[in-house]
C-alpha cells in the first residue's frame, strides 16, 4: 500500500492532467452526439378550420433540422391568421396552412373571404384550393335550386369534428358573400364543381 501511495505521489500532476484529458475527452463526446434541433411553431392543440390563430394556440417545438418543413411561420406571422383546414396538436404552422389578408390578394381587387354552411356530406369531396359553384336548395321544394355564386375558391374546409352542419371558408366578391348570406337565411347550399367562370354574386 505504502508503494502504491508513493507511486501515486510522485505521479499526481500526471494522473490529474490524464484525468482532465479524459473529462473533456467525455463531453466532447457527448456534445457530439446530442442531436441538433430547430425551433418551429406548432399547434399547441387541435385547431378547427377557420379558426383565427391567437397566442394560446401555439408554441415552440424542437425538431430536427431536415424535419422542418418549408415556409414555416414565425409566431407573429401566425397569429391572427385563419387555418386554412383543420390541424392537429403538434402540426406546424406554414404558408399553406393558414391564410390571412395577403392570402386574397391573387384573387384580385375586391375579393372577400365568406363562410357557408353546407351539409358535412357535401363537404366530404371538397379541398382547399378547388373551385366551386355555391348552390341554394329550397328546403320544401318548391321552387328549382339556382347558383348563388360561381368559380369560388375553397381556402377553408370542415374539421371532422363538424357532425351537423360544416362550415366551408370561400373566397367570392362582395356582391357574392352579400348573396351567399341571403340565400342561406332561407336556403340550404350545397356545392357542386365549378365549370370554371369567374366568380360572381347571383
Amino acid at each position: 500500500m505504502g508503494r502504491l501511495q508513493l507511486l501515486l505521489d510522485e505521479h499526481r500532476r500526471l494522473i490529474a492532467a490524464v484525468l482532465a484529458g479524459l473529462a473533456v475527452l467525455a463531453g466532447l463526446t457527448a456534445v457530439r452526439q446530442a442531436p441538433r434541433t430547430e425551433p418551429v411553431l406548432v399547434a399547441r392543440h387541435d385547431l378547427p378550420s377557420g379558426h383565427v390563430v391567437t397566442a394560446d394556440d401555439v408554441h415552440n417545438a424542437a425538431v430536427a433540422p431536415s424535419a422542418v418543413p418549408a415556409h414555416v411561420l414565425g409566431r407573429s406571422e401566425a397569429i391572427g391568421r385563419r387555418v386554412a383546414g383543420p390541424m392537429r396538436a403538434g402540426e406546424p404552422l406554414t404558408d399553406f396552412r393558414v391564410i390571412g389578408p395577403g392570402a386574397l390578394s391573387g384573387h384580385g381587387e375586391g375579393a372577400v373571404f365568406a363562410t357557408i354552411r353546407i351539409d358535412p356530406a357535401d363537404a366530404t369531396a371538397v379541398r382547399v384550393g378547388d373551385r366551386v359553384d355555391v348552390v341554394a336548395v329550397d328546403p320544401g321544394g318548391e321552387t328549382p335550386a339556382e347558383v348563388v355564386v360561381r368559380d369560388a375558391e375553397v381556402v377553408t374546409v370542415p374539421g371532422a369534428e363538424d357532425a351537423d352542419v360544416a362550415a366551408l371558408g370561400v373566397v367570392t366578391t362582395e356582391d357574392g358573400a352579400l348573396a351567399l348570406a341571403q340565400a342561406g337565411l332561407s336556403s340550404r347550399l350545397s356545392v357542386i364543381g365549378s365549370s370554371g367562370r369567374g366568380t360572381s354574386g347571383g
